[in-house]
């Protein structure tokens, strides 16, 4: 009797911990603390590519008493000075399940990511979509099924890909260059974009690029021969945004006190060039010519508290050097 009360407690020693581990685990958020970007490509039936941009700034909203952060859409990236941005819709995460949700004020809430799925579990399209497997199907999908709850597709693999989990599903999303599985990511959300989840249009769109002020993820889709500006996705847009690229073309010692910032180039062959300031949407906010061995000062009390890209070149030999920068009110 003594020796089964001793394995009872064992069991519960080692088992419940471990359930209790499971019951508690989160996933990876899909939020950054500051800012999050999903720049996605966008390819109408009429019009040649282009891309968008989904930005979230920590703005919240009250919708149907649920607390949501406001996403906003850049319609165009080329040149986001001429096209203000819009908000479009309200998100909000379940870190616990890894489940993120939007809404509009025309649809009630939709669920467009979730991480705690199993191979042969369910998920169910938004009833706005019914324009599943067509013949010669664009911009929908195909191999869904249907049962008495509506539209779904079925989990068929699970794996992990740069420490992140991907759930992939038996549906695809036909576009006009190429077929893409429908995927949830961790901490990204659907590789389709949200787009096909909960509107009707006639577009093929994917998330191309996430960013935040931590770090970027490319997508790993190369498009087809015709696109030359898209055929590899790893440029994540930059040359469209005007977003320069974090390189180190050359050491570059960046000093930050109050009311100003310090840039002391330190290469070999740097004559003269420029340094440029960018705000994260890829607006260029200054600009000011630079000379080998003249430190750079650059008075930051007109910059409004957040993120910036501070950007150096060489005229001559066309290197860069680009960090990203934090400015605070107190600086």
């Amino acid at each position: 009797m003594k020796t089964k009360y001793l394995q009872s407690l064992l069991f519960a020693g080692i088992v419940f911990p471990l359930f209790s581990f499971a019951q508690t685990t989160t996933y990876r958020s899909y939020f950054g603390k500051e800012f999050t970007h999903w720049y996605s490509y966008l390819r109408l039936i009429d019009w040649g590519p282009s891309s968008e941009m989904y930005s979230v700034n920590n703005e919240d909203t009250l919708l149907n008493e649920i607390r949501y952060k406001k996403v906003y859409r850049f319609l165009s990236l080329e040149n986001l000075n001429q096209w203000n941005p819009h908000y479009c819709f309200g998100i909000r995460e379940e870190i616990e399940t890894g489940s993120l949700y939007i809404t509009t004020d025309d649809i009630s809430e939709v669920l467009v990511s979730r991480m705690d799925l199993e191979i042969g579990d369910k998920y169910y399209f938004p009833p706005v979509r019914n324009d599943f497997n067509r013949p010669h199907c664009e911009h929908c999908f195909t191999e869904v099924q249907k049962d008495e709850n509506g539209y779904y597709a079925t989990v068929d693999s699970i794996y992990y890909k740069d420490d992140r989990k991907y759930i992939r599903f038996d549906a695809i999303y036909n576009t006009m260059e190429f077929d893409l599985p429908l995927t949830f990511i961790e901490g990204i959300g659907p590789n389709v974009s949200f787009e096909p989840l909960f509107t009707y249009y006639n577009i093929a769109v994917c998330f191309s690029c996430y960013e935040t002020e931590t770090g970027l993820w490319k997508s790993d889709i190369i498009f087809g021969p015709g696109y030359d500006s898209f055929e590899d996705i790893e440029e994540c847009f930059i040359e469209i945004t005007s977003i320069p690229k974090i390189e180190s073309g050359f050491s570059l010692q960046l000093i930050q006190r109050k009311g100003e910032i310090e840039l002391q180039p330190d290469a070999g062959d740097f004559k003269s060039g420029y340094v440029y300031v960018y705000s994260m949407q890829g607006e260029l906010l200054y600009v000011q010519p630079a000379k080998e061995n003249t430190n750079i000062v650059i008075a930051t009390s007109g910059f409004s508290k957040g993120t910036y890209i501070v950007r150096l070149t060489e005229e001559k030999t066309k290197r860069s050097w680009s960090s990203k920068i934090i400015f605070h009110h107190n600086f």
